[in-house]
């Protein structure tokens, strides 16, 4: 097994991301608690269908067949709710990007996976492109505080792999890591979102391809 490690064990990239650690450690304790997990799964589809400002409480416990007060005992505003859901998808990313840079293979290709596992994060949830629409109509402080935090997030974890990435000579050196992460998830963006407005999509090997002529 050809694996990158961090201080002679498997990378972590969840270290530096406290905030993700005391979430997963909520949803962990009410994980066995159905009415917990269905306001989750619920909220994600109401959220990304009406976005922060079209979604409310009622909206919420009617999609997940509870009553209303069944959320406020979890939750105390609806804004507490949103931060939630994005923090479990948050998690499971970097935790999909932890199993994909630790596993056997091309150390090379699994940076370059895990890399786009993260940039590529906004692009496979809806509920982001929402509250983005929402933040361009109506300048709503929630969708932007939301969208903020998803962007730190992501620039964190891109950041860890890109540093990690350089140390072990996977690509060239880099002076500014947090720059180079932006400049990554901005570049993602623009192959997807703006390039398929007049063209056919990239396949995952044409990005990987343009992230690799980026990066050495």
């Amino acid at each position: 097994m050809n694996e990158l490690l961090w201080d002679d064990e498997p990378i972590k990239l969840s270290f530096m991301l406290d905030h993700l650690l005391l979430e997963e450690e909520r949803t962990m304790s009410h994980s066995q608690d159905e009415r917990y997990m269905k306001i989750i799964e619920s909220a994600r589809d109401v959220f990304s269908k009406f976005g922060f400002k079209g979604t409310t409480v009622d909206r919420i416990a009617k999609n997940a067949g509870i009553g209303k007060g069944t959320i406020y005992l979890f939750f105390e505003t609806k804004e507490e709710i949103l931060n939630a859901i994005l923090d479990v998808s948050l998690t499971e990313m970097v935790r999909q990007a932890e199993e994909i840079i630790n596993s056997e293979g091309d150390s090379k290709d699994r940076m370059y996976r895990a890399i786009y596992t993260c940039i590529s994060f906004r692009g496979y949830h809806t509920i982001a492109d929402r509250l983005a629409e929402e933040l361009q109509e109506f300048g709503t402080t929630a969708s932007h505080n939301a969208l903020c935090h998803i962007d730190s997030v992501v620039n964190t974890a891109v950041g860890q792999l890109l540093e990690q990435a350089a140390a072990q000579k996977l690509i060239r050196p880099i002076e500014n890591v947090k720059l180079t992460s932006l400049v990554l998830i901005h570049m993602y963006d623009a192959m997807t979102t703006h390039w398929e407005k007049d063209n056919e999509p990239l396949s995952n090997d044409e990005v990987f391809e343009m992230l690799h002529r980026f990066l050495t």
